[in-house]
């Protein structure tokens, strides 16, 4: 699946604050993954296409900061 599949799909509403954070070289977003979106920080707008188009690995939740939190890489690695 798309991380636009998710967050910026006609037919599907994600109506929540969702960070999308760089699976690349098997980081997990607690353990210093880079953050490449966020809504908290970046606002409600369309996240980049190359963003859009990285393959969901792992979806969770942060509860400290209420919000979900998606794991994603480029190419399906």
């Amino acid at each position: 699946m798309l991380v636009g599949d998710l967050v910026y799909n006609d037919n599907f509403d994600c109506n929540c604050n969702y960070a999308i954070y760089d699976a690349a070289e098997g980081k997990r977003w607690a353990d210093g993954a880079k953050c490449l979106f966020s809504t908290l920080r970046d606002g409600w707008h369309k996240p980049l296409d190359t963003i859009l188009d990285m393959h969901i690995k792992y979806i969770t939740t942060d509860k400290n900061n209420d919000c979900l939190v998606i794991e994603a890489s480029k190419g399906g690695n």
